[in-house]
């Protein structure tokens, strides 16, 4: 399990990295940060396309961030987005996010901690075995 000052840094990260998304005409603002089993960092924000489908997701950039420098198992991330939630509501990850975190456990075979966030300040952790029940293949 993650230690406080670890799940701090990792929503710190997560929060942090916002002020460098490219979005397109304010479509949405969201970031996510990987903590690996090195104990490493790796912060990224969402890159949108014009076309949208070349979109990459704040998520598939941390792991692919990681992964770059040499770090594929990844043991919790926060994810952020600058979205207008109520008390006890959360941004998660897409679908397509979850799918990738899934095949990165699945082959390091570790069940990463999702920590979400909200605006308000407010967190919620999920192991990634619970919020994805039927994952492909």
């Amino acid at each position: 399990m993650l230690i406080p000052q670890q799940k701090e840094a990792l929503v710190l990260a997560a929060k942090d990295v916002l002020q460098n998304e490219y979005a397109l005409k304010n479509n949405g603002n969201y970031g996510a940060a990987v903590l690996t089993t090195v104990g490493n960092i790796y912060a990224a924000v969402s890159y949108f396309s014009d076309t949208y489908t070349l979109t990459a997701h704040g998520e598939q950039a941390a792991l692919i961030h990681a992964a770059a420098h040499g770090e594929s198992e990844i043991v919790a991330i926060a994810v952020s987005s600058r979205e207008d939630k109520r008390t006890g509501e959360f941004t998660n990850p897409c679908h397509l996010c979850k799918q990738l975190l899934y095949e990165s456990s699945r082959r390091s075979k570790i069940d990463p901690v999702i920590i979400l966030t909200n605006s308000l300040g407010e967190t919620k952790e999920v192991l990634l075995s619970e919020m994805v029940s039927y994952p492909w293949p």
